[in-house]
């Protein structure tokens, strides 16, 4: 029941307390300090009596009362029934009559429970929430009880922010020789807070909404704080599939005909842009006279390395591994891919297409064998079909294969053919044939 009243002409401001009965000792305390302050503390604890006076007497003081203070705690939250939810949409259904700048709604949280999410009609979220660890006595506490008491003064009640010192933070020094990236010195994008669950049914749609917003921007927030290798490692990943799924939709049918197998194309389309991606890292080049080309720079080597493993990783355990057939110059690209393909090919149509991993990217340099063994290691493959290709002078390139046995560690076939770059497609499908042998 209210507590006694003044022998004043007018009545000090009263407060509605709702709680869930699992918090009555921190809800006493908070009543404590309202009293103080001069306020008429209403609490449904223990003069009425149960049954229908006892609802009509609490509807009545939810009508009347000038302040209403919804508690909201871990209890609450884990509580999908109870009266105190009834009080709080009664609370809500008389704010429809308020303007707007009217106080009267006055969230007081006891516990860590976040406001955001939190299971509380729409309207408690509007206002501001005061925090109040058990019920316990604090200066925001006191603040808001000695307002209240005031009476209403038309502007809701927002607590003073915490006085957070300022240290000034020296800029870092640049790195001598080093180019500063864009962006570089930005904080990574917040995660976003997990959106509440409307309980009107009108609403649910807009949630879908939020939803959808929501793991747009927590995937942005994750993308930004991995580390850049493993940024520009997917971005080469999730390049390679675009580009196979491109190739499989908008292929012709006369096209996959022709070349049931164009796997290798894909893998070079795909290649080239881990190498376009990895020569970024490469601020400074030297170019080496003798291949005629610029060589990529540790750090992009350690892009490529990382990305082939990636991309190895999806095809382990297949008894045969075939790796895309390098260049050593430029003029022999071309006739290197169209072999490969070709073989690929061949393969294919003998049946053993579902027993061939295919190594997207090739070896830059060339390599030792213990380094190609490495590899057929890391595939888990039992034979492990490797291939270089060079210009020889004019049209003609000469491509080198050789079949690693991974249980042995030894070469156990090889072949070396000489042919005009026209025929690099039929020099790579007499390859397959011999293979199959």
């Amino acid at each position: 029941m209210p507590s006694a009243p003044d022998n004043t002409t007018t009545p000090p401001p009263s407060i509605f307390i709702s709680y869930a009965s699992g918090d009555r000792a921190a809800v006493r305390l908070l009543g404590e300090t309202l009293k103080k302050a001069g306020l008429d503390v209403w609490l449904d604890e223990e003069e009425l009596a149960g049954g229908d006076a006892w609802d009509a007497k609490i509807r009545q003081q939810i009508r009347t009362c000038t302040y209403f203070m919804p508690v909201i705690s871990a209890t609450t939250e884990a509580r999908r029934e109870g009266y105190f939810r009834r009080e709080w949409r009664l609370a809500v259904e008389r704010t429809l009559d308020h303007a707007d700048d009217v106080l009267f709604l006055t969230p007081v949280v006891i516990d860590d429970t976040r406001d955001y999410g939190a299971r509380v009609p729409e309207k408690f979220s509007s206002v501001q929430w005061l925090r109040c660890p058990g019920g316990k006595e604090t200066p925001q506490l006191v603040e808001l009880a000695r307002r209240l008491a005031a009476g209403p003064d038309g502007a809701a009640y927002v607590p003073p922010p915490p006085v957070v010192p300022r240290v000034a933070v020296p800029p870092p020094m640049p790195t001598p020789g080093k180019k500063k990236d864009k962006g570089e010195g930005k904080p990574p994008p917040p995660f976003p807070l997990f959106p509440a669950f409307p309980e009107e049914r009108a609403k649910r749609g807009r949630f879908l909404y939020d939803l959808l917003l929501w793991l747009g921007h927590t995937v942005v927030a994750l993308w930004h704080r991995l580390p850049r290798w493993l940024r520009v490692v997917l971005t080469v990943y999730i390049a390679f599939r675009v580009v196979t799924g491109v190739f499989g939709l908008f292929g012709t049918s006369e096209r996959r005909a022709a070349k049931p197998t164009d796997v290798a194309e894909k893998i070079a389309a795909a290649q080239k842009v881990g190498e376009k991606i990895a020569e970024s890292y490469a601020p400074q080049k030297s170019v080496d006279a003798k291949a005629g080309k610029e060589p990529l720079d540790d750090t992009a080597n350690k892009v490529l390395e990382a990305t082939r493993a990636a991309i190895d990783a999806f095809q382990r355990g297949k008894p045969l591994a075939v790796v895309t057939f390098s260049a050593a110059d430029h003029g022999a690209q071309q006739p290197a891919l169209d072999a490969f393909s070709a073989l690929n090919t061949r393969l294919k149509k003998a049946g053993h297409d579902d027993d061939v991993a295919i190594g997207a990217v090739p070896y830059t340099t060339e390599v030792d064998d213990a380094t190609i063994l490495a590899r057929a290691a890391a595939l888990q493959c039992h034979w492990l079909l490797v291939g270089t290709a060079k210009s020889t002078g004019g049209d003609e390139f000469t491509i080198e294969v050789r079949l690693f046995d991974a249980r042995t560690r030894q070469v156990v076939w090889k072949d070396e053919r000489t042919a005009d770059t026209d025929a690099a497609e039929a020099t790579g499908d007499a390859l397959g044939r011999e293979l199959l042998k």
